[in-house]
């Protein structure tokens, strides 16, 4: 009899270190291979937010232990959202005063849906938007040949019409978005330093 109870507590305990390691893998961010195009990139996004909006910071708010960011919705993409957006960050994010927003940013946010105690956090960050949406990071996880160059570097920007299209159609459509060259203002500025100061090269 001692033995079928010994035999009996060593399976429950099994199956509930089974079940704990289930439930820890869960939590644990799974790691992601390279994306095949910038589209791949932009459905995944997708695939992984529970709210996407092309929106505006309204205002921050630090409250404790956590940092509520009020958003002006523009456009909704994905997940259920109204004119105004509220998300509740952990304030550990903001550690040592970085600045994750700023108030006036507009930008196309892809954000978790939020958890039991109501916090959330950007997927993969963000990215500022006007009429474009500046893909060059998105570019930059495409898979390529090792050192191999991006592929079509030069246009690093998609019409935010068609980065909306392409997430929101995310389940159902493998449409490739159109690269456009980045706007002027987009540009990075070639700069050099001489004595301490910046000189922008023109």
């Amino acid at each position: 009899m001692r033995r079928v109870i010994l035999m009996i507590v060593s399976l429950c305990i099994a199956l509930l270190a089974v079940g704990c390691a289930g439930a820890a893998r869960a939590q644990i961010p799974q790691l992601r291979g390279p994306d095949s195009s910038v589209g791949a990139a932009l459905r995944s996004l997708a695939s992984r937010a529970g709210v996407v909006f092309v929106g505006r910071v309204t205002a921050i708010v630090p409250q404790g232990g956590v940092v509520e960011v009020s958003f002006a919705v523009e456009q909704q993409v994905l997940g259920m959202v109204g004119e105004t957006y509220s998300l509740r960050e952990w304030a550990g994010l903001w550690a040592a005063g970085q600045q994750r927003y700023r108030v006036g940013q507009r930008a196309m946010f892809f954000l978790h849906a939020p958890g039991v105690a109501g916090l959330s956090s950007p997927v993969d960050g963000m990215e500022e938007s006007g009429p474009v949406l500046d893909v060059r990071w998105l570019a930059s996880r495409v898979v390529r040949v090792p050192g191999a160059p991006i592929a079509d570097a030069e246009n690093g920007a998609v019409a935010l019409s068609e980065a909306r299209s392409v997430v929101a159609a995310w389940r159902t459509s493998q449409v490739e978005p159109k690269r456009l060259p980045l706007p002027v203002e987009m540009r990075p500025v070639a700069v050099r330093v001489t004595q301490g100061t910046v000189h922008e090269v023109r």
